[in-house]
């Protein structure tokens, strides 16, 4: 991170940012006139560049942040709109080369069934790579003629989102073409054990790797490090070439370095390579992550998984903190009784004077349980900070005790937001 030639470089994007014909977004957002630059003779310079999230560009047009002329637009993607916010809308460009990562993992000679955009994009990849063959878009309104198609189209590679994972698997097992499947690229929310053990045991001969972006981006930010595995049955990435990514303290703003344990929430910058509709300077999209290796021995670079949204599935509560990754843990210690497939309801209570905070735990049972039991048994275990677990907050008559329900929703049917404050 510490390279002066990438610290030059950023220098150089901003000036040309700044000086942009086309949008005066970030000659508004660093308040300054057009040809004026911050400038970058250290990297602490760099750490004092504002940032920005979705709420910067939400209420504009999106012609007033886009940086290319309209004749170079090839689409405009919206967001999920998952996280509550409202969804943004994105000019994307055309260009080729997104997947290439997937080069290390399987020579691609077959199809692809894909509900990554865009189709045309992996249509393209499969051509560099030598194959005669097309992609299928993922039709979820219509799945089994989708694997039908996919089926005589003789796919035998998935590049799609989470929650699209298990329809496909049972339509393919149904089927009978599931063992052909031999790679997995999956994108999204966070990949609960219970959905890599489902991918396991359905594509047995599948590898399964995952990558990290989101539709501002308009492009892969950080790519596989390595394929998931029994050991590390969560996603790993490092950051692409065409990225940079800052990693910043979610409650100070100060920055954090890269090192191994490290959880911080991400920055991320378009470093310019390719040209975009909208390229990102330090846009915060809200993601916590856990770094994984200081130095990685397949890339020699720093990597890292996805915890999760640090405004959603992270929640501050009195004297500690509930998170999601911590719930996942906890569940995780209970396989013969319930999956780790959750969505956690806060609701604060009790009076101004004395206040009281309530949780419902929605989980997914393997069989008939009492749920006040397993309500107990997960406060004992649940940590709300290193030394204090849900139930010493109980104790204390801080918490209402924990309660669980069943969850009724099937994993699958859409992105899955975990935790909610009522």
């Amino acid at each position: 991170m510490q390279d002066p030639a990438r610290l030059t470089r950023l220098q150089s994007l901003l000036a040309t940012l700044v000086a942009s014909p086309y949008s005066d977004f970030y000659r508004e957002l660093y308040n300054v006139p057009a040809g004026s630059v911050p400038n970058l003779h250290t990297w602490d310079d760099w750490q004092l560049v504002p940032h920005f999230s979705k709420e910067a560009f939400l209420e504009r047009p999106v012609r007033e942040y886009t940086f290319v002329p309209q004749e170079k637009v090839e689409a405009i993607y919206y967001t999920s709109g998952t996280s509550g916010k409202l969804p943004a809308f994105i000019s994307w460009l055309n260009y080729a080369g997104s997947y290439d990562y997937r080069r290390a993992f399987y020579n691609f000679q077959g199809a692809v069934l894909t509900s990554i955009k865009a189709q045309h994009r992996s249509d393209l990849f499969l051509a560099d790579m030598g194959s005669n063959s097309l992609s299928v878009n993922f039709d979820g309104k219509h799945v089994r003629a989708c694997v039908a198609l996919a089926k005589a189209m003789g796919v035998d590679a998935l590049g799609v989102h989470t929650f699209t994972v298990q329809a496909l698997g049972e339509e393919m097992k149904r089927v009978g073409m599931n063992q052909n499947i031999k790679l997995i690229d999956f994108v999204g929310e966070t990949c609960s054990l219970m959905l890599y053990s489902y991918m396991r045991e359905t594509f047995p001969n599948a590898k399964i790797i995952s990558f990290y972006s989101m539709t501002e981006a308009e492009g892969i930010v950080a790519k596989p490090c390595r394929e998931l595995s029994d050991e590390e049955a969560y996603t790993i990435v490092h950051v692409n070439d065409g990225f940079h990514i800052d990693l910043i303290d979610p409650a100070t703003g100060n920055a954090v370095e890269p090192v191994a344990g490290v959880e911080a929430e991400v920055l991320i910058t378009d470093l310019g390579s390719i040209e975009r509709g909208f390229p990102l300077v330090r846009y915060r999209p809200g993601d916590t992550v856990r770094v994984v290796d200081t130095k990685c021995k397949e890339h020699g670079t720093w990597t890292f998984t996805v915890l999760g949204k640090t405004a959603s599935d992270f929640m501050l509560v009195p004297g500690g903190q509930l998170r999601a990754d911590e719930i996942e843990r906890v569940l995780r210690l209970m396989p013969q009784d319930v999956s780790d497939y959750f969505e956690m309801h806060r609701y604060d209570t009790g009076t101004k004077e004395r206040p009281m905070l309530m949780v419902e735990l929605k989980v997914q049972p393997t069989h008939e349980i009492d749920l006040v039991a397993l309500a107990a048994k997960i406060a004992k275990e649940l940590r709300v900070a290193p030394g204090r677990t849900y139930q010493d907050g109980v104790a204390e008559g801080r918490y209402v005790p924990l309660v669980c329900t069943v969850l009724t929703e099937n994993l699958g049917e859409r992105k899955h937001k975990r935790m909610f404050k009522h």
